[in-house]
């Protein structure tokens, strides 16, 4: 009997013909990317790579970006970072897409399904560390990528920038976290301790080197001599990368960008008023209780784009029916999605989230929801009808292109206004309907998509306050993964003696979330995976937009968007407000609601 020895990985890559071919060919007999691993010796994120047809063209090495990385990072002025990315933009070699990604932090658009869990486990398996000692890390740091940068051991550095990119941007087509797992993990085995730090960073989406997208895009307006705004404005259309990747041809390929139906714009958002701000005459219109909604519209075609340009024509077919009644052959509108009652009233925002939470509904739920809770719009700009780009018109002129394109009945209400007395009486009057406030526009503006504009204002009454405290300290995930990034706030039961929840907290400045960590790790009861349990000690009033029924918080109710205005160290634990005071509280808010139907009816 013969035994015939199995070819050596050597023998396999030169009977294919190169490595790229050796794995497809491993893959079309059979091998798992893990037993290919095994067999020819190389890292999986390479063997993922070469089976999604991968062609290494640059040799450049990833440790090039991470000098970039790091000399922006101690810059300490915008300027100056400014500068840097400019040269770096400047620079031969790695396309200008490539290069601008890494700078914004977005190696894709897509989700790469990976949160704080499977990075730690990633680091994990490439380093050997336990998963406590990595969470501990990522809590005393507040970042993964230090993390990371200290446990993995030092090499000479060896992987390219055409490798690290390429291999984060297919996470979101790896099968499953055990693989988007073993991905990671082999990539940061490969990589030195510095751009193990920046692949966790980049994988995140916060490199945390201190700019703004804004910072990258006047960087790329010096680099190619584009005007700042235009290179802005063209971003907010075509979307940050693909603006920014154009404004590199010139001036004159950026002028030839227009809008089209089906195409997402950033939408145009006002400032908190500010009666100095106001030259009168200005428009006036009713600020509804909904969510924004831009619509498109090309033939027979419908787009409804949320203001993060998630499109829900499948859960708001009500609004798709809606957009078929314009007179339009084409066109964008900006709007506000409404919940109604069965005569058209309007209802609270809690309504509509029955209607576009969660995303996706089976054909079931979607009937049941639209027998509860019906829908409308009130539409208040257009920035396209008929093949007319419309955005540069003043705001009065565009109206009367509303007018024409959107049935009355689907209008958002208004009225011009002359003076502040005319102001605070509009103002009164949407109240008194049960509305959230008004929205004060400069007739003569034009629309500046993704951009917050003193040309449009909104007036909205403060709220009453709640004096909570804080009972737990939640951890953040994706790029605030290891941090608190959230604190979880409650009321007292007088009768029973119990605190019970009503929402979270985030969003502090740094230098009270920096005193808030040390008192919540000085009074740590105990723990779990989202964060740790903590004595009541801390009391905060806290303004919100909204109480809403839930069963996600112990107390029955939600503060929606609450905002800590101040902490009460006058008051003790013991004189927080109760859970009665919450349910009047919520109880009182649709008074208004009530007292709408006169006014109406």
């Amino acid at each position: 009997m013969t035994f015939v020895k199995p070819p050596k990985p050597k023998e396999l890559v030169e009977a294919y013909g190169g490595l790229k071919k050796t794995v497809r060919r491993l893959v079309e007999t059979g091998f798992s990317p893990d037993e290919i691993v095994l067999k020819l010796g190389l890292p999986y994120y390479l063997v993922q790579l070469f089976i999604q047809e991968f062609e290494p063209k640059d040799p450049t090495l990833f440790a090039n970006i991470v000098k970039t990385y790091d000399r922006i990072a101690v810059l300490r002025g915008k300027k100056g970072k400014e500068t840097e990315l400019t040269k770096f933009f400047l620079r031969k070699g790695v396309s200008l897409e490539v290069k601008l990604r890494l700078a914004l932090g977005k190696v894709t658009d897509e989700s790469l399904k990976v949160g704080g869990g499977i990075l730690e486990k990633a680091i994990c398996l490439a380093t050997g560390s336990s998963s406590s000692k990595i969470r501990r890390l990522m809590i005393d740091y507040g970042d993964p990528g230090e993390a990371a940068y200290l446990l993995i051991q030092p090499k000479e550095p060896k992987l390219t920038i055409e490798e690290a990119y390429e291999a984060i941007r297919i996470l979101p087509r790896l099968g499953g976290i055990k693989e988007r797992i073993l991905q990671i993990s082999s990539l940061m085995e490969a990589a030195t301790p510095d751009e193990a730090k920046y692949i966790a960073r980049l994988i995140l989406g916060d490199l945390k080197i201190g700019y703004y997208e804004r910072t990258v895009i006047s960087a790329v307006s010096k680099a190619y001599r584009v005007p700042f705004e235009t290179v802005q404005r063209i971003s907010a259309i075509l979307g940050v990368v693909d603006g920014l990747n154009l404004a590199s041809e010139g001036e004159d390929a950026l002028s030839k960008v227009t809008i089209r139906p089906g195409q997402f714009i950033k939408p145009q958002l006002a400032h908190i008023y500010e009666p100095e701000k106001v030259a009168y005459p200005v428009r006036l219109e009713l600020k509804y209780d909904g969510s924004r909604l831009q619509v498109h519209r090309w033939g027979s075609q419908i787009w409804l784009f949320s203001r993060r340009g998630i499109e829900k024509s499948q859960t708001l077919p009500e609004v798709v029916s809606i957009a078929e009644k314009f007179s339009a052959q084409s066109c964008i509108i900006d709007c506000e999605v409404i919940a109604v009652d069965d005569e058209g009233r309007f209802l609270p925002f809690q309504y509509l989230l029955r209607r576009t939470v969660p995303k996706e509904l089976s054909e079931e739920e979607l009937t049941e929801r639209k027998e509860k809770v019906k829908l409308t719009i009130a539409a208040f700009d257009i920035l396209h009808l008929n093949g007319l780009v419309l955005m540069n018109m003043p705001l009065s002129e565009r109206r009367r292109y509303l007018q024409q394109a959107v049935p009355a009945e689907f209008l958002a209400q208004g009225r011009e206004c002359k003076d502040a007395v005319e102001l605070m009486k509009f103002y009164e009057e949407a109240l008194r309907r049960g509305l959230e406030g008004i929205i004060v526009k400069d007739n003569r503006s034009e629309y500046e998509p993704g951009r917050r504009t003193y040309t449009w204002l909104k007036i909205k009454p403060e709220r009453d306050t709640i004096d909570c405290t804080i009972v737990k300290a939640l951890y953040g995930k994706g790029k605030r993964a290891g941090l608190y990034s959230s604190f979880l706030l409650a009321v007292r039961d007088l009768q029973k003696k119990k605190l019970y929840t009503i929402g979270k907290v985030s969003n502090l400045p740094d230098d009270i979330m920096a005193d808030l960590v040390a008192i919540m790790e000085q009074s740590k009861m105990g723990e779990d995976r989202e964060g740790i349990f903590v004595k009541p000690s801390i009391v905060a009033e806290a303004t919100y937009q909204e109480i809403q029924e839930t069963d996600r918080y112990t107390s029955g109710y939600a503060l929606r968007i609450p905002k800590i205005i101040r902490f009460r160290s006058d008051k003790t634990v013991e004189e927080i407000d109760t859970l009665d005071k919450l349910k009047k509280l919520y109880e009182l808010q649709y008074e208004r609601y009530t007292a709408r139907e006169d006014v109406e009816g």
